[in-house]
């Protein structure tokens, strides 16, 4: 069974950035919309960008004045990032998000995990040892920004075929299969030949977990943040907590569950 590393590096990395169109402008929606909810350093500027992908957030963060640490699994993306961050203050780090959570670190005023990267986590078990190590790392009153998938609700017939991209020589499309806590992404990517002309399938798929904003707003409040705001569209939620100044009860029983 293929996992999300797996998945990335035999299939889904060399065509990730494609996926969004122009990077530059994708830099510069992720911008707006950090400008948007208020994600300004306040203090030491630091900030960590967990599962950054190719770096739209990284850069978008870096340019607001964020010293970054970018972590990633997939080596290929991260230099991909590495190629585009120029003289920006981004540092990448090759690793899994809860080992880099649980890393010695310079404590930090902001940690994002965006795109839709909170559901690639194994289980529910480790998205609450994610927030647990947020809430160790960020400073009192530090930021977590999120955003993700809202898969609990199933698309059914046609509607579980999705497509992802189309140009002269790529096409890109996913089909949805459901299961009860998990949700098996099928990618499919035709690439064309630069010689023959023929079209040749590539296909994989990986889990991403169904998560309920509702139980995602939960866990946060039990690891030790408050969360200032939440909303939806277009499927994909937006969730901005702030970690209290003494973390709760609730996430040292985390951590001793850990």
């Amino acid at each position: 069974m293929p996992t999300v590393t797996d998945h990335y590096d035999t299939l889904l990395a060399e065509f990730y950035s494609r996926m969004f169109g122009d990077y530059a402008a994708k830099v510069a929606e992720q911008r707006a919309l950090l400008e948007r909810l208020g994600l300004r350093p306040e203090g030491s500027s630091e900030a960590i960008d967990l599962g950054c992908g190719s770096g739209f957030q990284s850069i978008a963060l870096a340019e607001l004045g964020f010293k970054v640490t970018a972590v990633d699994l997939s080596e290929r993306l991260l230099g991909e990032l590495a190629a585009r961050r120029g003289q920006l203050a981004i540092e990448v780090a090759r690793g899994d998000l809860l080992e880099a959570l649980e890393r010695p670190g310079p404590p930090a005023e902001l940690a994002v995990c965006m795109g839709d990267t909170l559901p690639h986590l194994g289980s529910k078990a480790d998205v609450e040892r994610m927030f647990a190590g947020c809430a160790r790392r960020l400073t009192p009153g530090g930021r977590l920004a999120l955003t993700f998938r809202d898969l609990t609700r199933e698309l059914e017939g046609v509607d579980r075929f999705i497509p992802v991209h189309d140009s002269a020589d790529v096409i890109m499309t996913c089909f949805l299969e459901y299961e009860l806590e998990t949700v098996k992404v099928h990618d499919l990517v035709y690439t064309r030949g630069q010689e023959d002309g023929r079209w040749r399938l590539s296909a994989s798929f990986y889990r991403k977990l169904r998560l309920s904003p509702d139980w995602v707003c939960e866990r946060l409040e039990a690891a030790g943040f408050r969360v200032s705001h939440r909303d939806v569209a277009r499927g994909l939620v937006t969730v901005v907590a702030r970690r209290d100044t003494e973390v709760g009860r609730d996430t040292k029983a985390v951590e001793a569950h850990e």
